[in-house]
């Protein structure tokens, strides 16, 4: 076993112990070892949880997607990028850049405002550059109708991620970040929650409706923890996504001082969390709520460095950037897809025990797994 191994197991253990350790809460025991007033189903309920919070503790290994191109694609090429308002998006387009550059492809990112027309109006605008593809994320493409159109009028493919529409309009593919993969990020921080409360959690889930996909998180994880919990019970809030920083924070302490009983805070989106740390300390909240979810920010990591928070799922934004790319240079080169509509992110749980081992980069965020620029140029016959 190498040193790295021997650390991943040792951190693994340790938070399999502490998950365990959390399900008894404090509370005196009945007869072995079962906590006080726990059902049977509840205790059913959070040992299964707990074998899976225990298996995503681990580190990522790869990528994932394995199948190789035919041959390198063309160098010609020049994609338009909206680049979405949120820092993880942003993040992911940064992603789409290096792919394409590693490829030989020219870039160009767009800024969307956060303005209910400024999808479209900057859709129309990369259309005019008379790109090779365009590919834009958790948009509805009911928002797109016209755009989406006039992509088709001009035969520009058109690649989504992170939305829950089936694959229409000239849009090549929807299957990067969808429901399925999202529905697992909910499936994991549900376990979670399921495995430490012993049946006492009640959630408050802050979520972003006009983005469909998030939804899909917020029902994942409130099927999962109720599942795992039936005794929980989950409260969700929507946002718009003009509160990221204004009155997200106010929200969330207006929620938990109109329910003193909610104890858990989940964020379908990092951002989310923005100005909510000091929006608790000012209302005298500081430490009432347990804060995870998914998409984590560089502070929502930072913060479970700190020990201020308590669990949130990997989202590999590069790498998501980087498989958009893949998906276009399978097309460009006439190649099937079906290998990469098919083939997950790879993820896993990030809490305040195995942080510090967790695949991060030099800023702070989460790669999933450091040789993916590597793994991307193998399979594309990059040499």
């Amino acid at each position: 076993m190498t040193r790295g191994r021997m650390r991943l197991a040792v951190a693994a253990s340790t938070v399999a112990f502490a998950v365990v350790a959390g399900c008894s809460g404090g509370s005196a025991a009945g007869a072995k070892g079962r906590p006080a007033g726990a059902s049977d189903d509840v205790l059913g309920g959070t040992r299964a949880a707990q074998d899976e919070v225990s298996k995503a503790l681990q580190n990522p290994t790869g990528i994932l997607i394995d199948a190789p191109l035919s041959r390198r694609p063309s160098s010609d090429k020049l994609i338009a990028i909206l680049d979405t308002p949120t820092g993880t998006g942003h993040l992911k387009n940064l992603g789409v850049v290096d792919a394409a550059r590693a490829l030989g492809w020219r870039a160009q990112l767009l800024t969307v405002g956060r303005g209910a027309e400024d999808t479209a109006t900057v859709m129309d605008q990369a259309l005019d550059l008379h790109p090779d593809a365009v590919v834009f994320g958790a948009t509805p493409v009911a928002l797109l109708g016209q755009q989406l159109a006039r992509a088709q009028t001009l035969k520009i493919p058109v690649l989504a991620d992170s939305i829950t529409d089936p694959v229409q309009n000239g849009i090549i593919s929807t299957s990067l970040d969808n429901p399925t993969q999202v529905a697992e990020y909910g499936r994991l921080v549900g376990s979670y929650v399921a495995a430490k409360s012993d049946g006492k959690a009640h959630a408050a889930i802050f979520t972003i409706s006009a983005y469909p996909v998030l939804t899909v998180f917020a029902n994942s994880f409130k099927q999962a923890l109720t599942a795992a919990c039936p005794t929980c019970k989950v409260l969700v809030v929507n946002q718009q996504i003009s509160d990221l920083g204004k009155n997200t924070p106010q929200s969330v302490v207006d929620t938990l001082q109109r329910d003193p009983n909610i104890n858990w805070a989940i964020f379908s989106l990092g951002d989310l969390t923005i100005g909510v740390p000091e929006a608790l300390r000012a209302a005298g909240l500081q430490g009432k709520v347990k804060i995870g979810g998914e998409t984590p920010t560089q502070a929502n990591l930072q913060a479970l460095r700190a020990g201020t928070e308590e669990v949130w799922t990997g989202f590999t934004a590069a790498i998501l950037g980087w498989r958009d790319v893949d998906m276009l240079a399978r097309y460009f080169n006439g190649e099937s897809l079906d290998a990469a509509n098919r083939t997950l992110l790879p993820t896993q749980l990030i809490t305040r025990e195995n942080v510090s081992i967790a695949p991060l980069d030099s800023t702070g965020y989460y790669v999933g797994f450091p040789g993916y620029a590597d793994a991307f140029k193998k399979l594309w016959q990059l040499g």
